[in-house]
């Protein structure tokens, strides 16, 4: 359990809680990385740190067992108002990357105030187009150091806004402007194999109910 120095306390400390289990969810600003574990499959006990954490979502990372790799725990990632509330706590870490959030918030504010000004909102804004079987694919492109979602028709780049990540919402709001623009010579809109980690976010599994007609 590590090389500690062994200390004797002021008064008897309280024995600590193994925690075995597996789905409990640990703050980011909290003493996650001095809890104690109990892998309930494997027996090993003893403390995690980042090295231990897995799969990661927007939302969080499992923590692993070091011996058995099975999942005991979760650690919630923070968001702004996690960080502000642990800086005013006095969390040194929190106090540090606090202002690293709120410029990334600010500067995502401006990304959505660009998105809401060129995004298509209306099938007017549309193209006309003369094709009686309209097959469109839902791609993504690199310019300026930007992500954009396009919507092609063949080679031909019908429509361009800003990309965002698990985007299926938007892309269900387009096939439905496409359907009411161009009735029923509208037969799809399909996601190229680039576009699909965007589209998806961490679930690739929401593919299979997507639908592209």
């Amino acid at each position: 359990m590590g090389n500690e120095t062994m200390k004797f306390p002021d008064s008897l400390p309280v024995e600590p809680m193994l925690n075995t289990v597996g789905n409990r969810g640990f703050k980011w600003y909290s003493n996650w990385q001095e809890e104690l574990f109990c892998c309930s499959q494997c027996g090993w006990v003893g403390t995690v740190s980042l090295d231990n954490l897995e799969d990661p979502t927007a939302c969080g990372a499992s923590i692993e067992c070091p011996q058995c790799h099975r999942r005991i725990g979760e650690v919630l990632f923070p968001n702004v108002r996690d960080t502000e509330e642990a800086a005013a706590q006095g969390n040194e870490a929190a106090i540090r990357e606090l202002p690293k959030f709120r410029q990334q918030v600010a500067q995502a504010q401006v990304r959505i105030d660009r998105f809401k000004q060129e995004k298509i909102e209306s099938a007017n804004q549309l193209p006309e187009l003369d094709d009686e079987m309209l097959e469109f694919t839902w791609d993504i492109a690199d310019a300026a150091g930007e992500k954009y979602q396009v919507i092609r028709l063949g080679d031909a780049e019908i429509w361009r806004e800003l990309a965002f990540f698990d985007s299926i919402p938007r892309f269900n709001q387009v096939k439905d402007l496409l359907r009411k623009k161009y009735g029923s010579r509208f037969k799809m809109l399909k996601p190229t194999e680039a576009s699909q980690e965007w589209l998806c976010g961490d679930n690739a599994g929401k593919l299979f109910r997507l639908d592209h007609t």
